[in-house]
């Protein structure tokens, strides 16, 4: 069932999620040296940041789903329910503007650009471990879709604020 709640969210993660699709695919196309995006990662760590990535983008919608129809928008409080959403929004918004920033620092080693860049990292990966937070304060009793939920959650938290935010972050600077 939609209801006016789950049309926001649906809303918010279509629209943003879209954006940050939008804003790789213009970044790689646009950027004549991807490559340099990487910063200083070791090259043999790169196979393991993109299943991280793989695996954080399957804990999303594995927690997002928890939401949909599981612990139901439509039953949080709603103050918790804006908590919920400008989480999203903070992780979606942000997210989308790690590409450009990296390039505009890149092409003009423009320190504002930088510190904009790990400023957004930061913002992701502590916007994902409050929703983290929210989403193991939430338990439903006896629920595997919950303690699935909370893996899925580590694993986007791990990849968004270890790897993106502190690993790339050291390496990219």
């Amino acid at each position: 069932m939609l209801n006016t709640r789950n049309i926001v969210f649906l809303f918010v993660n279509l629209s943003l999620g879209l954006s940050v699709i939008i804003s790789y695919i213009w970044g790689l196309n646009y950027f004549n040296e991807p490559d340099l995006l990487w910063g200083d990662v070791n090259p043999d760590h790169i196979p393991f940041i993109f299943i991280s990535m793989i695996l954080g983008a399957l804990g999303y919608i594995i927690f997002s789903t928890y939401f949909l129809f599981v612990k139901k928008l439509s039953n949080l409080q709603f103050n918790d329910f804006r908590i919920v959403i400008c989480l999203y929004i903070s992780i979606l918004f942000f997210s989308s503007l790690w590409m450009p920033l990296s390039i505009l620092y890149l092409e003009t080693d423009n320190k504002f650009a930088l510190y904009s860049v790990l400023l957004c990292l930061y913002l992701v990966g502590f916007s994902s471990l409050l929703l983290l937070k929210f989403i193991f304060n939430n338990k439903l009793r006896n629920s595997i879709m919950w303690k699935i939920s909370v893996v899925g959650g580590f694993q986007f938290v791990f990849h968004t604020l270890i790897i993106d935010a502190v690993y790339w972050g050291i390496n990219f600077v």
